[in-house]
This record gives C-alpha cells, sequence and structure tokens, in this order.
C-alpha cells in the first residue's frame, strides 16, 4: 500500500520541491503551511510519516513535535525535521527530542527519499518485536499466528473447543472506488475498535488489511461463536465521517466461523487464509 507522507513547510517553493523528490519516491504527499494547518490535517486524515521544517509562523516545527506525540494515535509515527537550521546545536536538540531524523537542506532526491524509507522501515519492523499495537490495541498479523497455534495444539491437546472468527467489511472496496483508499482505512480502524470492545479479554484480534480481521475465540464452539456473531450483525451501527461532506458512511461487516479442531497446526493457518481470500473474492 502507498505510504502517505504529511509534509509541513511554510516556503511554497521549498514544499513542491520536496513533494516532488518524494512523489518520486512512491509516496502519497499532503501538505501543511504551519504546524496548526497540520495538527487540523492529521484530524480527519491518517498518515504514515511526518516530514516538518522547524522555522514556520503559528507553530513552529518544535511545538508541531509536542503536540503530535502527545496524541496516542501519532505517537508512534516516524517524524522527520527537513531543516535548513544546519548547526549542531539544532540537530542534537531535535534527535535528543526522539525524532526519527534530523534532515538540513539543501538535499538530493536520492538521499532524502532513503532516508525516509529508512525510518518507514523502522516502523514497520515493530511488528517483530512487539506482538500488539499500542494504538489500536491489536494483536499484529505475526503474533496472531503465532497465538493460533498454540491455541490449536492446547485445544487438540486437552480437547477443548476453540473457534476461528473472520470478519469482513463488505462495503470495503466500495469506499475505496466512492472516498478513498486511506478513507476505507479509517472505517476499518472503527470497525476494529467496534470489534475489540465486543469480545473478551482473552481473546486474540488482528486486522490483516484490506477491512479483514481475525478474532481467536478460546472455549467457545463454531455454533457458539455464531451466535455471538449473529447477534453482533444485528446489532451492528458503525460509520465513519467522510471530512470532505461531514456526511457519515456506513460501514458493512461479515463474518466466517470456523471451528478449529485441525489434525496438525498447519490445516489452523490454512483455514485462515482461505477465509480471508474468500473475502478478498467477494469484494
Amino acid at each position: 500500500m502507498i505510504k502517505t507522507i504529511l509534509l509541513v513547510d511554510d516556503s511554497n517553493s521549498s514544499r513542491e520541491l520536496t513533494g516532488h523528490f518524494l512523489r518520486q519516491g512512491g509516496y502519497r504527499i499532503l501538505e501543511a503551511g504551519n504546524g496548526q494547518e497540520a495538527l487540523d490535517i492529521l484530524e480527519d486524515r491518517p498518515v504514515d510519516i511526518i516530514v516538518a521544517d522547524i522555522m514556520m509562523p503559528v507553530m513552529d516545527g518544535w511545538t508541531l513535535y509536542h503536540k503530535i506525540r502527545e496524541q496516542k494515535r501519532y505517537n508512534l509515527t516516524p517524524f522527520l525535521f527537513l531543516s535548513g537550521l544546519d548547526d549542531l546545536g539544532d540537530q542534537v536538540k531535535g534527535l535528543s527530542l526522539g525524532v526519527d531524523d534530523y534532515i538540513t537542506k539543501p538535499i538530493t532526491a536520492p538521499k532524502l527519499i532513503a532516508r525516509v524509507g529508512l525510518a518507514c522501515n523502522r516502523s514497520d519492523r515493530m511488528e517483530d518485536y512487539f506482538y500488539r499495537d499500542p494504538v489500536s490495541d491489536m494483536e499484529f498479523p505475526s503474533y496472531f499466528k503465532h497465538r493460533m497455534l498454540q491455541e490449536v495444539h492446547r485445544c487438540r491437546t486437552f480437547k477443548r473447543p476453540l473457534s476461528l472468527v473472520i470478519a469482513g467489511m463488505g462495503n470495503y472496496e466500495a469506499i475505496v472506488r466512492g472516498q478513498a483508499d486511506w478513507f476505507a482505512e479509517v472505517a476499518a480502524t472503527e470497525a476494529g475498535l467496534y470489534l475489540r470492545q465486543r469480545i473478551r479479554d482473552y481473546d486474540t484480534i488482528s486486522y490483516l488489511s484490506v477491512g479483514r480481521f481475525a478474532i481467536l475465540m478460546p472455549e467457545v464452539s463454531a455454533a457458539q461463536a455464531k451466535t455471538w456473531s449473529d447477534k453482533l450483525r444485528a446489532a451492528w451501527q458503525v460509520s465513519a465521517r467522510w471530512p470532505e461532506t461531514e456526511q457519515q458512511i456506513d460501514i458493512d461487516i461479515e463474518f466466517i466461523i470456523e471451528g478449529l479442531s485441525p489434525n496438525n497446526e498447519s490445516d489452523a493457518i490454512e483455514a485462515l487464509n482461505t477465509h480471508l481470500d474468500s473475502f478478498k473474492r467477494s469484494w
């Protein structure tokens, strides 16, 4: 999926040149002229990385960084300073605050793209070291599969029930076509929050991209899981606000239930992948 960069700089010419460089690297660019404009954009638009100048009117880069880090949803988003302030003291100050990189102008396109890509890759590697996303409070896919194999082994050994529930946004692709792919991910976040609030503390849930979720429910039979999903679907009232018109876009949900009692762990992974592919085909 294309990553979105929020580029914050009060100079139109600098923003235009930097944005051109980053688009060459395959990034989608949002632009803001100062820190306050950037915060306004972040109210409605999710971004993957923030690249900001320091000296700006209304709200400078230092203040913007502190404001962003106060928000849980962007607390781990890579933040880079791209500034004409090349004094060593400014660079030390920026890095000591915890920014992911401090880049001085002027810079060539290949070097800028490489530095931005490095920050993105470092963020992506979090999944390999942490089991739960601290923002969405969902387990990362790699941990979910690890946990599923553990539970499959336990349920087979002790002959206990275990259910896999695949939940999918039925109108994910329709939202992509009608609004935008980034807004479809906003809608998926809303759906995920709703699902997370309606499972037990010891259930495991993960977001597996393009509007698909997997939920592992120990000590629950397939029949019980279906009853739970039927009730949830009947009461389902989830929407996301489209910022351009303030319209509330409804989010549909569908469920597939699988009682996990396989002969070996690989059967469980195959069942997971099969059901996920089934949702993709239905869209």
